[in-house]
Parts: C-alpha cells; sequence; structure tokens
C-alpha cells in the first residue's frame, strides 16, 4: 500500500496537467503551500513574537506592544520570516504555488484599531520572487473587520462580528478592490492567479449579534465578484470562494453574479480545507482518516460536468490530527510506526486533492 501510494505520489509531483477550462490556474495540478505566520501572524506559529505579552492574536499583540513598537516588531519579522531562498527552495521541490494570508489592515487601518500595517511591500516582493521562480500565488484574505470567524487566524479572537455591520463588508471590498487594482498589473503578468474573498467564515443562525448566515455570506461573495470582475484589464485573477466548511457539494453549479446559473462561472475557484484535529474528525482512527480522504477525492475526481462542483482547491490541509498517533524514541519500533503513518498521511492527502484526468473538480492543493 505504501509503496504504491509513493509512486502516485510521485506521479502527481511530475505531471504537468492541461489547463482547465474554467480555470486560468496553469501549469495544473496546483502544488503549493500556505506562507501562514507571515503577513497575518498566529501565537502558535510564531511565539517569539508573543512571548513577552499576554496577546492571543495579532490585535492584542499590537494593542500590548502600541503601534510604534508593533511596527518596529513586526517589520522585523515581515524582514525575515521568509526570503527569495525559500522561493528557490520550494520551486526546486516541485512546488509551483503559494498561498499567503493578508489581513485587511494591511491596506485599511483605522486609528482605533492597534494593527499595523507595512506588509504590502513585502506581499509585492513575494509575487516578484514567485514570478522570477515560475510560481503562481494566490492571495488570501485572511482577516476581515469584525473578524469573519472569531478566530486568531482572523487578527482577532472573540465574537463574530464581521457580518454584524454593513461597513465591515464595505472595507472588505475597497480591500479586494486594492488587490485587484494592483495585481492586475501587467509587471505582475499572471503570477497571481486568484483572490480569495475571505478566508473561513463562520456561519450561524442562532438570533444572536454574530449571527452570519449562508444568504449574507453569498452576498458578500456577490459584491467581491464584481470587484475582482470589474476592473477591465483583468484577465488572468481569478475569484476564490471558501466552501464555509458546508462541503463541496453544496457549491454546485455556483456562480457569484448569477443566482439562476446551471453551471459553475467562469475563472472561479472553490476553496476547500480539509483538516483531521478539529470537531468530529479528531475523533476519527488512522483508518477512518484515510477513508475520509479517500471519500473527498472520488467526490472532487467525479467529472465536473456531472456533477456541477466548481474547479476546487484543497487550499489547507496539515498532518496533525486529534487521534494519538505513535511516539518513541529515535529509531524505536515506535518512531519508526509514527514516521510511516506521517508519510502515509501526507501521500494519501496529495495523492487524494490531485486531479488525474482532465474535466474533474479536482485542481490541486495547497498544504498549510
Amino acid at each position: 500500500m505504501l509503496g504504491l501510494l509513493s509512486a502516485l505520489a510521485l506521479a502527481s509531483l511530475l505531471t504537468t496537467w492541461p489547463e482547465h477550462v474554467h480555470a486560468a490556474y496553469t501549469p495544473a495540478p496546483i502544488r503549493g503551500v500556505n506562507l501562514g505566520g507571515w503577513l497575518v501572524t498566529e501565537q502558535w506559529i510564531t511565539p517569539s513574537l508573543y512571548r513577552s505579552t499576554y496577546a492571543e492574536d495579532e490585535w492584542g499583540l499590537c494593542n500590548a506592544f502600541g503601534k510604534d513598537r508593533c511596527s518596529s516588531v513586526l517589520n522585523d519579522h515581515w524582514g525575515s520570516f521568509y526570503s527569495r531562498d525559500d522561493f528557490v527552495d520550494m520551486a526546486a521541490a516541485g512546488l509551483n504555488s503559494v498561498r499567503i494570508p493578508l489581513g485587511y489592515w494591511a491596506v485599511d487601518v483605522r486609528d482605533y484599531e492597534p494593527f499595523v500595517s507595512g506588509q504590502y511591500p513585502y506581499l509585492i516582493q513575494a509575487v516578484q520572487w514567485a514570478r522570477e521562480l515560475g510560481m503562481r500565488v494566490l492571495i488570501d484574505l485572511h482577516g476581515a473587520p469584525g473578524s469573519q470567524n472569531g478566530q486568531d487566524n482572523s487578527g482577532l479572537i472573540g465574537p463574530v462580528l464581521f457580518p454584524s455591520n454593513e461597513t465591515n463588508a464595505e472595507r472588505s471590498i475597497n480591500v479586494l478592490r486594492n488587490l485587484t487594482e494592483e495585481f492586475s498589473q501587467d509587471m505582475y503578468g499572471d503570477t497571481v492567479m486568484g483572490i480569495e474573498l475571505l478566508n473561513e467564515p463562520r456561519l450561524s443562525s442562532n438570533g444572536t449579534d454574530d449571527d452570519f448566515p449562508m444568504a449574507q455570506l453569498k452576498n458578500f461573495y456577490t459584491d467581491g465578484a464584481h470587484t475582482i470582475r470589474s476592473n477591465d484589464i483583468n484577465d488572468n485573477i481569478n475569484v476564490t470562494v471558501h466552501d464555509a466548511f458546508w462541503g463541496v457539494s453544496y457549491w454546485a453549479n455556483y456562480d457569484p453574479t448569477d443566482s439562476e446559473a446551471t453551471s459553475p462561472a467562469n475563472m472561479l475557484t472553490l476553496d476547500s480545507h480539509q483538516y483531521y484535529a478539529f470537531a468530529q474528525q479528531a475523533a476519527y482512527n488512522h483508518d477512518q482518516i484515510l477513508e475520509s480522504i479517500c471519500n473527498t477525492s472520488q467526490q472532487l475526481k467525479q467529472p465536473q460536468q456531472q456533477t456541477g462542483i466548481p474547479p476546487t482547491l484543497v487550499g489547507e490541509f496539515s498532518l496533525q490530527t486529534g487521534s494519538s498517533s505513535p511516539h518513541g524514541s529515535e529509531g524505536s519500533d515506535e518512531d519508526q510506526a509514527r514516521r510511516t503513518w506521517y508519510r502515509l498521511f501526507f501521500e494519501s492527502q496529495i495523492v487524494g486533492y490531485s486531479p488525474n484526468d482532465a474535466g474533474q473538480s479536482s485542481i490541486g492543493w495547497m498544504y498549510w
């Protein structure tokens, strides 16, 4: 089993697939990584930044430091956390894409907000490095005003207040407009393959202040799609939408600008995150995890004409699980079992999330 998966994984890494009929991504399949912990910091990724504070998110970090010191600390971080050498190494390893999380505050920060800006030049530099090395970039609005999920990856832990104020959506749309106008310029070529409208929105319909129904998310997706497509010179940048953890089949035949569509929109990509460390999946044992990966794979590898599922990128996945894995000292049987499991887990995912025929919904993966 492991030998077969190794061979399939190698084939997945070496195959260049024809351009997808509904996507600007080339080459496919996408083989990428997320540049997490960089332009949006998270305490668990970069604990050294947070060590002298009790902060749990970037809002709290800058609140503790004050704007001047926070700007100095984060500029040092932005300038050193990734370099061109990292991009060279990624390309040499066979990766062809990166997903770059960005907070709204890189473009639009108000005086009352402790956040600091200054990330944009580093984003531009990363896109330029990617272009030099023949890689593609997906820019992801990871944090929106008010927080779209109440988690640290949005910059602010707490209630989901993004949907509670129209200004939050308006500010986010302005960020998307700014990104589109910048990265659709000829100087970037087609390096920026997509802009993701909102990372991991957490929906609810419980009648509280942090209510976030699907209808409101779709309204935002409609406005975001119009914004990205309104630029007359933008014919390379895909609109990318997260599935909000509702599953890929829910978005069959989805077109954010046409509620009566009977097929997926052109230049639209669906982003689905596959994790086994949270909620129900955290209780899965190893066999259940592999079965779940296979089920996801079978769904994504069906002909898109039959399912209507848009071109789908597994934009985040990892090797973290909620179930216990073998442990042991280096070289022990338990240590070897742990290494074997992680290799199987990784190879199962990159094979499962890669297309193996034209016309499938699957277009590839990006590791977190």
